[in-house]
């Protein structure tokens, strides 16, 4: 198999670009960092023999072989820094630590990107052909909206099946529901407030400004007589519980001096009006605010709903009205595969071949392009506690995931795509 030097070889020039998105530019619909990374993987393809296709810098792909398509779904913009100084190395220089990899990008989702690529190609080294044709399309807009598959929707037909190498091994046959929403309540007094850099990053930072000359102070909020600061951990929006949300803090606060009324941070952070007690073989429904804002008259909190995969849309929202008016900033529909289709007995097959482990698919919070494809599972890559570092300061894969992400994604290909 292909040595981790040589993986690194090709990983490293794209983790050093800042592939977050940023003002869109003449070709560049989501800012030059998502672009130059889109042109640095498709210039890595090419090199490699692949045949590669730009659509407009919105998304990319490499194409291998003929046939029915086969997709292998994967993004290269990536989610903001966040709080620089909980950074142990620069967030956009490549740094081996312990055996670790630390990257922003690096596990979400750069580095299965390359596995990938780098599976395609040893898979054409050893002169096996697939009969299908198989399809590593790259997007620049998973974690804000999806413009990208929408583009390549416009431009071409997405396959029907495949994978998504961005979230966690053995293999994901569900995700949940995501419901980005607004919500808005009535300020009591003048203050100003911010707080969070995006809906599915829980916010580790909140600011708010204000007369706080006669305001008492609440755990973990630091005052002085116009500003209020609080400091949480940031964490992937659909497991707000490994983090610690800032603006719990900063609502207890502003609540408890009378800026707002009395029950919105439990209303929010607490038990969401039962929303959270809903519940399938998914798992409980998540609710985090992770962004606020102010206006004249009214405070708003932007939440990231993940509910559960088998309970509708329509039951969710009869919950989440308790708490207040709110605006639908996005939805996606839940996934759910059946456990004992091929694509998902197959995966798990493999992944249990290559590690010994004797593991059962799984569902997950996170949402992924899988949900694009008519039949579509998450598969990897994170192998365990790394996938905590997800959206958080000091990302990081091991070094050892590198070469085993890419012999599983190696033999999987070959029983999917191959008739051999």
């Amino acid at each position: 198999m292909i040595t981790q030097e040589t993986i690194l070889d090709r990983l490293l020039p794209i983790l050093k670009i800042n592939s977050v998105k940023s003002t869109p530019a003449k070709d560049a619909p989501f800012g030059e960092g998502p672009k130059k990374a889109l042109e640095c993987f498709l210039s890595l393809a090419d090199s490699l023999g692949f045949k590669t296709k730009n659509y407009d810098n919105y998304i990319g792909e490499a194409i291998f072989g003929e046939g029915e398509p086969f997709g292998i779904l994967c993004h290269l913009d990536v989610v903001p820094v966040g709080n620089l100084s909980a950074w142990k190395s620069d967030p956009f220089t490549p740094t081996i630590r312990d055996g670790n990899l630390y990257c922003r990008g690096v596990l979400d989702d750069k580095s299965a990107a390359i596995c990938a690529l780098s599976a395609l190609f040893e898979m054409k080294s050893n002169g096996i052909t697939p009969d299908r044709q198989i399809r590593l399309i790259v997007g620049c807009d998973e974690e804000s909206g999806w413009g990208c598959i929408d583009h390549y929707r416009k431009c071409a037909a997405l396959p029907e099946e495949g994978f998504s190498p961005d979230a966690d091994f053995p293999v994901i046959y569900a995700e949940k529901g995501i419901y980005h929403i607004r919500y808005r309540f009535d300020k009591l007094k003048e203050f100003t407030l911010s707080g969070g850099v995006k809906t599915n990053v829980v916010c580790d930072h909140a600011v708010a400004n204000g007369d706080f000359s006669g305001a008492k102070e609440t755990e973990k909020v630091k005052k002085d007589s116009k500003k209020a600061e609080s400091f949480g951990v940031a964490a992937h929006g659909s497991t707000p519980d490994k983090g610690d949300n800032a603006l719990r803090y900063m609502t207890a606060f502003l609540e408890e001096n009378g800026f707002i009324r009395k029950g919105i941070c439990d209303d929010l952070f607490g038990k969401a009006k039962g929303a959270k007690e809903l519940c399938d073989e998914t798992g409980y429904l998540t609710f985090s605010p992770n962004v606020a804002s102010t206006d004249n008259d009214k405070v708003y909190f932007t939440v990231d709903v993940r509910y559960p995969s088998t309970i509708g849309l329509e039951t969710v929202e009869k919950y989440l009205a308790k708490i207040g008016e709110y605006e639908v900033i996005s939805s996606q529909p839940p996934l759910f595969v059946d456990k004992n289709s091929p694509l998902v007995k197959t995966l798990n097959g493999v992944f249990n071949e290559v590690t010994g482990a004797d593991c059962a698919p799984i569902a997950i919070g996170g949402g992924t392009y899988a949900r694009a494809l008519k039949r579509g599972v998450a598969f990897g890559p994170v192998f365990g506690e790394e996938g905590d570092s997800v959206h958080m300061p000091n990302e990081y894969i091991p070094l050892s995931s590198l070469t085993k992400m890419t012999e599983i994604y190696y033999k999987a290909l070959i029983k999917l795509c191959t008739k051999n």
